[in-house]
């Protein structure tokens, strides 16, 4: 089974490099919302039953169905225009993005609100994602969200593209329960190029996870770890790349036992 998870993954970073070849668009067209979504496992896990932290699905600018239910979630993630990595919040090559989230309700029903300023001005994008549908053992979890709900971005860019974003996700855990494989796909509009999105990962051992996904323009991948025998429990590091030549590093911090 480890075996084929690892083929698994191997081909899906293959075809993404492949795929990043022949469908580059324009990047710029969303590019606040392409290195780090601040949606719901955007460079931090979310379980099944809705508890934020290092375990559970986890991607880089795609949604997962999984919706905190509880938790406070805080990242930074720096962002290059090219393959090399950069700290900085603004400059010719490098943007720089925060975001500060909360999950409230039930498990398997889970409400998710962020706050995302985009700049060091912080100019500023909410994000809503409610999940309507548990994971059962056939059946996925499903949630609903819209990114940007306001259109701010819109009236920064002086309204080049549509910037609210509706979207569908859906995820299901698979594999061995040790190390499992998380699927999502959804449905989105926007910054999701009016298409299907989705992704893979891997909890490849206790202190790492894989990546790889489509957000609906070009294919990403990206690794993360967890830093919680370094630092404090749930502190995530993560790096990657988007459209498979831009790099994107960030940390996140979330404290679960918060419940409102």
């Amino acid at each position: 089974m480890r075996r084929l998870m690892t083929t698994t993954l191997l081909c899906s970073l293959l075809a993404a490099t492949v795929l990043s070849a022949g469908a580059q668009q324009e990047f710029r067209k969303f590019w606040e919302f392409r290195y780090t979504s601040g949606l719901p496992g955007g460079g931090w896990g979310v379980t099944p039953d809705g508890i934020p932290g290092f375990k559970g699905a986890m991607q880089l600018n795609v949604p997962v169905a999984y919706t905190p239910h509880r938790g406070l979630i805080v990242g930074y993630s720096s962002a290059s225009y090219d393959s090399s990595f950069a700290i900085d919040t603004q400059g010719p090559k490098v943007n720089g993005t925060g975001y500060l989230a909360l999950g409230l309700g039930k498990s398997g029903r889970g409400l998710f609100l962020c706050e995302m300023p985009t700049s060091k001005d912080w100019e500023p994008v909410q994000s809503i994602q409610q999940q309507v549908m548990p994971e059962g053992p056939r059946q996925p979890a499903v949630a609903v969200g819209l990114q940007d709900i306001f259109g701010n971005r819109d009236e920064v860019r002086g309204k080049p593209h549509t910037s609210e974003s509706p979207y569908v996700v859906a995820t299901k855990q698979v594999g061995e329960a040790e190390r499992p494989i998380f699927l999502t796909l959804g449905y989105g509009s926007g910054r999701f190029d009016t298409s299907f999105f989705g992704g893979v990962s891997w909890r490849a051992h206790d202190y790492l996870t894989i990546m790889a996904e489509h957000d609906g323009f070009n294919p990403n991948a990206a690794i993360s770890l967890d830093l919680s025998e370094i630092l404090d429990d749930h502190t995530i590091l993560y790096a990657g790349m988007v459209d498979m030549d831009r790099a994107v590093i960030g940390l996140s911090y979330v404290y679960s036992d918060l419940a409102l």
